[in-house]
């Protein structure tokens, strides 16, 4: 296992995808934080202008939704023209027990999806520090919001790593994938949505507050804060979907032929 994982991360390191990512993304945060400097060009009061503390609250509200889905993208990275080359099929030729395969796919999504992240976060930190002059006066408490939703989005966001992982071991077509995992999250909250709001049914208001989008949102609106209970739903609730999706990922991927 650890063998097969270290050749999955050698792999990944070497494709240009990688830096390709991070690269647009950091100048997609580049161009955030010039919005940020332009916007305190109109402020003549250096008290009042946007520091790093509203840098913190971009983040809080964004974050949680954007990561989850960034986790399709490192899902992405790590299978990129793996059915196409046929890497897997001579993997599972050559006797690689299709468990390890499995587990290495998602163990080397998940590291360079928190990789990619770290080091995004510094970038936008380290840009934010240059360009906005300082942590302004609510620094402090923005930092505890930022880090009680840090806590509740990271297994939300390993979930989604763990749906990408079994789709995209299921599926060849990257596109088929994207459609599943986007419909996954979608489709299910908006259904029971529209269901309580036609009918009126509590039930299906409940089992939506249960869902990963709608943790999401709540952490998005400052829950986690708010409420440092929040944290444990959050967890039980990306475990939860975690193990469902590697669990039903694993099953189909055993029975599936590999060409």
């Amino acid at each position: 296992m650890t063998r097969y994982l270290f050749g999955e991360m050698y792999r990944t390191f070497r494709r240009r995808y990688l830096y390709l990512t991070v690269g647009i993304c950091a100048l997609i945060l580049f161009a955030i934080m010039m919005l940020f400097v332009t916007a305190n060009r109109d402020i003549p009061d250096p008290a009042q202008r946007m520091h790093l503390d509203m840098l913190l609250m971009f983040f809080v509200q964004f974050l949680p939704s954007i990561g989850l889905y960034f986790t399709l993208l490192i899902g992405d990275m790590t299978f990129s023209e793996e059915h196409k080359i046929q890497t897997m099929r001579n993997t599972v030729f050559y006797g690689t027990p299709r468990i390890t395969i499995y587990l290495g796919k998602f163990a080397n999504c998940l590291f360079f999806y928190f990789a990619v992240m770290v080091a995004l976060l510094a970038v936008a930190f380290g840009l934010g520090a240059a360009l906005l002059g300082g942590p302004g006066a609510a620094f402090g408490e923005c930092f505890r919001e930022f880090m009680m939703m840090l806590a509740g989005a990271i297994p939300l966001w390993i979930a989604g790593a763990a749906l990408a992982t079994a789709l995209f071991c299921n599926i060849q077509s990257p596109t088929m994938v994207t459609l599943a995992f986007c419909g996954a999250f979608i489709l299910p909250t908006n259904f029971l949505k529209l269901v309580n709001w036609l009918l009126n049914v509590p039930a299906a208001a409940r089992i939506r507050e249960l869902l990963i989008t709608s943790r999401l949102d709540e952490l998005s609106s400052g829950a986690a804060s708010a409420d440092p209970a929040f944290l444990a739903t959050c967890w039980a609730t990306g475990l939860a979907f975690t193990a469902a999706f590697l669990i039903l990922g694993f099953i189909g991927f055993g029975r599936k032929e590999i060409k």
